[in-house]
């Protein structure tokens, strides 16, 4: 590994509240770049040619169960940010097909559990733990963190949903699979988006397809306006470029997580860090710290990087993807940073660039 992007050795500390996938299916993650050529392959479009036969592998490896290929929370905000209903309805079909609206657990849900068993590691456990949560979740709702599942609540906002089914026309199973549809439905227009027809009342109703791109958008610009102040100190690009991307990890993504975490433990930051060495330490216990601080320091040590709102969509899809699925397929720049970083190798994940290795793996 290059100076600046070997991480220590450090072992992982894996959340045990994060209950993983069910034994024998394998998880698989796509970037988007390669759900599109699958959907060029299912709707005949000749740049799809060559991805007839690895989407005919994954329909077949879905159909028998022995994989999964989640979605996350990046792929619905990357979806709203195609232009053309078409493609973003191709897309979504076979999103839908092969992952069911399955989806990963939430970034900023596996980056507190990740805390909380970093610190676990180095004091005491929370008196009052966080609730065991699933990797492989439901739905667009449980993507971005929240409960999921469509409840029904009176004028008073009580939950009765449990009366509701109990009594509903048909029987508690009619209620279930109107529910379950429900909930598809919410899931496929979150997807796809709307037609072109729909858009304009929608927006007038304060839908903006625009939000989540706005917000990568300026977190790229607080890296690029890093990449301007290693530039004006290129000593840093030359040495301990890491330590630097791990202390930022710390103050800009889970400082509150972690004051948290030593609040309820009664602990202070100077009894867990004590010297700079240890909080190096700390993120790179962490699977999910590792991968991204991998990935920006790679980055980084390039001046030439642009840092746009899609390098950060695909810096925290890979996240959590490369740690918790056993497939993870990407850009071929993205899979060489990880590579000489050693990240899948520490967590035991196959990164690949092409789904025609995708493939030969689970054929």
């Amino acid at each position: 590994m290059r100076a600046g992007l070997r991480r220590s050795d450090t072992e992982y500390v894996w959340p045990t509240a994060l209950v993983p996938s069910p034994e024998g299916v394998r998880l698989v993650y796509l970037d988007l770049n390669h759900w599109i050529g699958l959907a060029k392959a299912a709707v005949g479009h000749r740049d799809g040619a060559r991805h007839r036969d690895p989407l005919e592998a994954l329909r077949e490896a879905n159909r028998s169960g022995s994989s999964a290929f989640p979605l996350s929370a990046e792929h619905y905000m990357e979806m709203s940010g195609i232009a053309d209903p078409r493609q973003r309805f191709d897309v979504a079909a076979v999103m839908e097909e092969l992952s069911g609206f399955a989806s990963l657990v939430s970034r900023t849900v596996v980056m507190r559990l990740e805390v909380e068993a970093a610190v676990d590691a180095i004091a005491h456990p929370r008196p009052e733990p966080y609730a065991a949560v699933p990797v492989l979740c439901q739905g667009v709702l449980q993507a971005f963190g929240r409960r999921g599942g469509l409840r029904v609540r009176d004028e008073s906002g009580k939950d009765v949903t449990e009366a509701v089914r109990r009594d509903w026309r048909g029987g508690p199973e009619q209620f279930d699979a109107w529910q379950g549809d429900a909930e598809r439905q919410l899931d496929r227009s979150a997807l796809r988006g709307p037609t072109d027809a729909e858009a304009p009342e929608l927006r007038a109703l304060g839908w903006d397809p625009t939000t989540a791109r706005r917000g990568a958008n300026q977190r790229a610009a607080q890296e690029r306006e890093q990449a301007d102040r290693l530039a004006a100190e290129p000593r840093w690009r030359r040495g301990r470029l890491r330590d630097v991307v791990s202390a930022r990890y710390i103050a800009l993504e889970i400082n509150e997580m972690l004051a948290q975490a030593l609040a309820a433990r009664n602990l202070e930051l100077e009894e867990v860090f004590p010297d700079p060495k240890y909080a190096r330490r700390f993120v790179d216990s962490m699977p999910s710290a590792d991968v991204c601080v991998s990935l920006i320091t790679a980055a980084h040590r390039n001046p030439q990087t642009r840092w746009t709102g899609n390098d950060m969509f695909d810096i925290d899809a890979l996240s959590v993807a490369v740690p918790y699925c056993d497939i993870v397929v990407t850009e071929r720049h993205a899979r060489h940073a990880l590579e000489v970083a050693g990240a899948p190798d520490r967590a035991g994940t196959a990164v690949m660039a092409t789904l025609e290795g995708l493939a030969a793996a689970i054929s």
